[in-house]
């Protein structure tokens, strides 16, 4: 299914905008229009094509175009299941604020400031996203070498005066925030209006990872807040552009490394679909396998620490029992427990060992039963019950505002799932139903995940089914010269040596294009949008957090409410710091 604008809705928009180009391929349709006409377009295309859910923004820098740095809007119409992208070049380096549309552009401009210098006219506060105020380049420019500036005289504490330096050592290095920076950064998030500003994190427990909070309270009551992002940033965006595609995979991994797997999938799917690349049948299996027992791992995850957050230690304990099993089955097939760099460009990296799929079996005829189990103890639990009913209701319209996606939407009764939407792999041949809220408060988010883990509890049953049919055939197609070989046909030909050293050395060479793809994480959508030069390595490499979009939302939904329901909203949203902060 061809999931991008149809030529009716261009046509409308030739009409509306005859100025307009269009860049129409197989996975991918653009629209560009110039910068004083560009609010018009996407007011157009909200208010009457209805692509009123806002999904990216981010920019992309050409350095010998004048302008040079290029605007990059996603918007998805939730009726007719389309995307659509628009550009804009950003003259005077600088693009109008759309805030006033979409609420969740608030952080997607900020990145964009932060990474690329790019001013946007009308924005509230318009301030770094990731790194600290005051620090002087924008490092996802061309210009920004890959290892930093090293402009900062930090003479080293092992050095005495009297020794001769090695021959490499610099006083100099890159700049790191002073904790006059990081007070600097405070205050231009959010001014004091009322009694006391309280710091929650970066390095408290219940914020699950390194998110830093800023409360404005009056008495116990929450009154405004904003969020500092950056403390697990690591640049892989700009790392990635600096790699050939097959060497990026372990990076996904390290995003959200709760769910390797499915970060994984989704990168190599974006990849394969640039470079034209088919896998085997048995490699989409296997994949669509592996996803959804990485998302009831996660899910358990959640569970336990979120049960934890709330006083209930039993089922912490309940919860990493199965989800260890589940850990063990991963690293009996990959090798590694967490990061497993398992999936491959044209398919996966090895076999199903034998003996995987009675272990399989044997844990999804069991999983049920242990889920009632949780089930019983908390979802009619009083105490479970008050603290998570009516708890940081979200709304449709929150939803398409915000970009919200994964669990947090369908809370809110959106039917927005990507593997319904767009499946990749075998999840168009698996049976499986995609569970909606009908309040979209805590309560819904704690019901929705449960039953997600049921449904993908099924799917993997179908999955080990279809496996056992399809046992002796390939799980790579190292056939296809993009597609590395495997270690046996490296050692036993001379022309898989040679591809192999190709491969390693100079990068698939990809054809020049665009291309934007997503795969449902269980923190929500997580896309990637490729635009290749024709070189071995992205010329940019955008990826698209679910969680960090979501995690917006909670600056809205804590006003009002006290510190207590802080610990109960953030655990319901389920952010990964990795992938938010990239």
């Amino acid at each position: 299914m061809r999931l991008w604008i149809d030529k009716e809705d261009l046509d409308l928009i030739k009409n509306k905008f005859p100025e307009v180009e269009v860049q129409q391929r197989e996975n991918f349709t653009s629209i560009t229009i110039d910068k004083k006409n560009l609010k018009d377009l996407l007011l157009f295309l909200r208010d009457e094509l209805s692509y009123k859910m806002f999904i990216d923004l981010f920019c992309i820098d050409f350095p010998l175009h004048k302008p040079r740095f290029q605007g990059i809007y996603l918007l998805f119409n939730p009726e007719k299941k389309k995307r659509v992208v628009v550009k804009s070049w950003a003259e005077d380096d600088s693009l109008p604020t759309v805030t006033d549309l979409w609420k969740g552009a608030k952080w997607a401009e900020r990145e964009a400031w932060d990474m690329f210098g790019v001013n946007f006219e009308g924005h509230e506060n318009l301030v770094r996203m990731f790194l600290w105020e005051g620090y002087k380049y924008h490092p996802l420019r061309k210009d920004f070498p890959l290892k930093g500036i090293e402009d900062t005289y930090l003479p080293s504490l092992n050095l005495r005066p009297e020794e001769v330096p090695a021959h490499n050592y610099n006083p100099y290095h890159t700049a790191i925030p002073t904790l006059e920076d990081l007070e600097r950064t405070e205050k231009a998030r959010m001014e004091k209006k009322n009694q006391i500003v309280l710091n929650w994190g970066p390095l408290h427990p219940g914020t699950h990872g390194t998110i830093w909070f800023l409360f404005d309270m009056e008495g116990e009551y929450v009154r405004n807040c904003d969020i500092i992002l950056g403390q697990l940033h690591r640049g892989v965006e700009k790392i990635a552009e600096n790699l050939t595609y097959t060497q990026f995979i372990p990076y996904t991994d390290r995003m959200d490394y709760i769910s390797a797997l499915c970060s994984q999938v989704a990168y190599v799917n974006a990849v394969e679909k640039l470079l034209g690349v088919e896998p085997p049948e048995k490699a989409k299996w296997i994949r669509t396998m592996m996803c959804e027992l990485q998302r009831i791992n996660s899910h358990l995850l959640w569970l336990g620490t979120f049960a934890l957050d709330l006083g209930a230690l039993t089922i912490f304990l309940y919860a990493f029992r199965e989800r260890e099993k589940i850990m063990d089955i991963i690293e009996g097939i990959s090798g590694i427990r967490l990061n497993s760099s398992y999936i491959r460009i044209g398919g996966v990296a090895k076999d199903l060992p034998e003996g995987a799929l009675d272990v399989i079996e044997h844990f999804t005829n069991d999983f049920p039963q242990k889920l009632e189990e949780y089930e019983t103890i908390l979802t009619k639990n009083r105490v479970w019950l008050k603290r998570n009913v009516d708890i940081g209701i979200i709304s449709e319209e929150d939803v398409y505002q915000y970009g919200l996606t994964g669990v947090v939407a369908r809370s809110a009764g959106v039917p927005y799932d990507i593997r319904m939407i767009q499946p990749t792999d075998a999840y168009d041949k698996v049976d499986f139903e995609v569970p909606l809220g009908t309040v979209g408060d805590c309560y819904d988010r704690y019901l929705l995940r449960m039953e997600e883990m049921r449904q993908s509890n099924n799917i993997v049953k179908q999955c080990v089914k279809k496996l056992r049919e399809i046992e002796d055939d390939d799980y790579v197609f190292t056939e296809n010269p993009y597609v590395l070989p495997t270690l046996e046909e490296v050692f036993n030909s001379i022309e898989s040596m040679v591809k192999d050293f190709t491969l390693r050395v100079y990068g698939e060479q990809a054809p020049e294009g665009e291309i934007y793809l997503s795969g449902e994480n269980p923190r929500g959508e997580l896309g990637f949008y490729i635009n290749s030069k024709g070189e071995g390595k992205p010329y940019r490499l955008r990826i698209r957090s679910g969680a960090f979009y979501n995690l917006q939302i909670f600056t809205e939904l804590i006003k009002g409410r006290t510190v207590a329901d802080a610990v109960v909203l953030l655990g319901s949203l389920d952010p990964v710091v990795g992938e938010t902060d990239r």
